[in-house]
């Protein structure tokens, strides 16, 4: 059975190298560049469902080799 993250947050901050997004929950992170503020914004929905796509999987076990 997979366990659900708690909702992910965002934030989204003009830089000089454009728009970063920033988006993450207890388990992992993503930071993205945009052009613009709408592009970030737009992509927000776009990573909170990856974001709940990934923690519906079922946790791998890890081997180390």
């Amino acid at each position: 059975m997979a366990v659900r993250s708690c909702l992910p947050h965002y934030n989204i901050a003009q830089t000089d190298q454009g728009w970063v997004l920033i988006i993450q929950n207890e388990t992992c992170s993503v930071m993205q560049v945009f052009d613009t503020a709408s592009s970030a914004r737009r992509a927000v929905d776009r990573m909170l469902e990856f974001f709940d796509t990934m923690s519906a999987q079922p946790p791998r076990s890890r081997r180390v080799a």
